[in-house]
């Protein structure tokens, strides 16, 4: 003997939020996205992040085939737009690579940091650098005539300085 199903029971908060939902849907205009149970992620529109090596010169707006890194399996490049700053001349350089859609775009490049020292204020002095010295003998009137002449210089003395540290791109 089969037993008959029992019949599914709301409460009114739940029948009313089942009407909601249903009332939305189908408000919706046809653009809108359908009543799904896939998963939220989708992996055509997954940005992805990499690291890739390139050579010579990279300018705004210009596109560079790169090479991506510890990746043998064909296909190991892709044709990466710069965006942001341009490249001199380099012989490689490791970067880093996004993806937005379907388009790559260069993101990082290697930085050198280099340290200056700067004056913050100077002073002008004269020193003296030399002495000449001469000697005259007269034996007519038994006297000697000594001469100096002093050699003197002007200085810059610095009186305070302060370091800076600038970044610039490594390539």
């Amino acid at each position: 003997m089969t037993r008959p199903r029992d019949p599914t029971q709301f409460t009114r908060e739940s029948a009313e939020r089942i009407a909601n939902v249903v009332r939305a849907a189908e408000l919706a205009s046809p653009a809108a996205r359908p009543l799904s149970f896939d998963p939220l992620f989708d992996a055509r529109k997954q940005k992805l992040f990499r690291v890739a090596t390139f050579t010579g010169a990279w300018a705004i707006n210009a596109t560079k085939t790169v090479t991506f890194k510890n990746q043998t399996a064909t296909p190991n490049t892709a044709s990466v737009t710069n965006l942001f700053f341009p490249i001199a001349s380099s012989a490689g350089s490791d970067c880093g690579i996004a993806k937005e859609g379907t388009a790559w775009f260069l993101i990082d490049v290697p930085f050198e940091r280099a340290t200056a020292v700067f004056v913050g204020a100077t002073s002008s002095t004269s020193v003296m650098t030399d002495v000449t010295l001469s000697a005259s003998l007269n034996t007519s009137a038994c006297t000697i005539s000594i001469g100096k002449t002093l050699v003197t210089s002007s200085v810059t003395i610095v009186s305070s300085t302060f370091t800076s540290t600038f970044v610039r791109f490594k390539v």
